[in-house]
């Protein structure tokens, strides 16, 4: 007969160091935080070999955003969410929102990509047609009000608590769906258009505005959503039904205000690409020059004309002329 390994919930009201003294495992993120770091340091090693250069302040970055990761699924948020509704759904936002912003900021692909190529496995996958969907404009944003809905209403928040390994493999797919938001926002190899990133911007004012209705409809239900919650509570606990409210408050207001620095850095974003963009058509006028380096004559660039000037029948119409014959050179 196996030995089953059981974790006592903390039976003593949080205090300002439970949030250091605190801890339960997550074995499914535990493996998945070890596999990304051990990655991390081997690309950083051949990267090193080769004379890559890279900015320690990204080797930095990187490293808060595991401990962020390892203290998010391990610690604290961890140690109490199978007991209090509001720190779980600190957690999942955190998971959601927080994390992945601080992961992608150390631009972890660029890393990949400027070490094994642009045809990595991970730019690969990022490629496929199931997360380049995903990840498009018009989808990404909307993935943080979705996966709050399915949270709280269409069972994935009941999948969650209902077991710890259940609970790792939802937090992996919040961690996933947080990457794929903030990839594209902090990636500084994205290469969209100014008027992709455009469209997110516009989408996430109205994901900024879908936010708050999960939050509103959790802070104003009259009966628990999450049956977990509402049974076997400890002493210190509030009544269930305040406890949802506070979640549903949580949501409501930091879902709010962690919307903001994605607007902000959506805005950046196009600004930097409307640029490169300007910068890309300069750059393509000015090889449009009529004659070479070498003073021979080049071919003049097609003018974009509306089809109907030279159409000899509509001509007259529209007051359009024929353009001047030029013999062959």
């Amino acid at each position: 007969m196996g030995v089953v390994h059981t974790f006592a919930a903390p039976t003593a009201a949080p205090g300002g160091l439970s949030v250091l003294t605190e801890w339960r495992p997550d074995y499914v993120m535990i493996v998945v935080t070890a596999l990304v770091a051990f990655g991390y340091l081997r690309t950083r090693r051949t990267a090193a070999t080769r004379g890559i250069e890279w900015a320690r302040r990204r080797d930095v970055v990187f490293w808060i955003g595991i401990l962020a990761t390892v203290w998010t699924t391990n610690g604290f948020p961890e140690a109490r969410s199978y007991q209090l509704m509001w720190v779980w759904m600190a957690q999942e936002l955190l998971l959601l929102l927080v994390v992945p912003i601080i992961l992608m900021s150390a631009q972890p692909v660029s890393l990949v990509t400027a070490v094994h190529g642009p045809d990595n496995p991970i730019a690969c996958a990022l490629r496929t047609r199931t997360l380049r969907f995903l990840g498009s404009p018009l989808v990404s944003p909307v993935l943080v009000p979705v996966l709050c809905m399915l949270l709280i209403f269409g069972g994935l928040g009941a999948f969650a608590v209902s077991s710890v390994p259940a609970g790792g493999l939802v937090h992996l797919i919040l961690l996933a769906a947080g990457v794929l938001v903030a990839l594209p926002l902090v990636n500084t190899d994205d290469q969209r258009s100014s008027l992709a990133v455009g469209l997110s911007l516009a989408v996430g004012f109205v994901e900024l505005i879908l936010d708050a209705f999960p939050g509103i409809a959790l802070r104003f239900q009259t009966h628990m959503t999450l049956v977990h919650f509402a049974t076997d509570r400890p002493a210190f606990s509030p009544v269930p039904i305040d406890d949802q409210h506070i979640a549903g408050g949580m949501l409501w207001v930091v879902a709010e205000i962690l919307d903001l620095p994605f607007l902000i850095l959506a805005a950046g974003r196009w600004i930097k690409a409307d640029a490169r963009d300007a910068a890309k058509i300069d750059a393509e006028l000015d090889a449009r020059q009529h004659w070479a380096a070498d003073g021979e004559p080049v071919s003049e660039p097609s003018v974009d004309r509306p089809w109907w000037l030279d159409d000899p029948g509509l001509q007259d119409r529209f007051g359009g002329q024929k353009p001047p014959f030029r013999p062959a050179e």
